[in-house]
């Protein structure tokens, strides 16, 4: 929707956490052999450092690190290439940091970092009982 509002649940941060929480109290539903704080912490610590990882290999990639490796290939594989596409525009395409979306890494690092702000409560809770 361009020039309107775009609601969607993505766009709400503290819906898409109460989402994350919920996902993580499911999965410990289901998989925790134990219904204790070890294991919840222990299913949080999962979903929030998949958050936490997934940010910040796209903050590396959309900081352009992988451009120039990327970059060299292509011109490699097209001047190496006995059966040369002609009509492959190997300069046009897109390099890995303009594919990523400069709010993808935003989403995802504030949504591991919240989730490990909660780990880290439950942390201090679990050993301080």
């Amino acid at each position: 929707m361009k020039g309107g509002k775009d609601v969607s649940i993505i766009k709400n941060k503290w819906l898409m956490f109460s989402l994350n929480m919920a996902i993580v109290t499911t999965l410990f539903i289901v998989l925790a052999p134990a219904y204790d704080l070890f294991h919840y912490i222990n299913q949080l610590f999962y979903i929030a450092y998949f958050y936490i990882f997934v940010g910040i290999i796209m903050w590396v990639i959309r900081g352009g690190f992988f451009d120039g490796i990327t970059y060299g290939f292509r011109r490699f594989t097209n001047r190496m290439s006995k059966q040369r596409d002609y009509l492959d525009d190997w300069e046009e395409k897109p390099l890995p940091s303009q594919t990523v979306h400069k709010t993808l890494p935003k989403f995802f690092l504030f949504h591991g970092t919240m989730l490990s702000i909660s780990l880290l409560a439950l942390l201090f809770l679990y050993y301080s009982a």
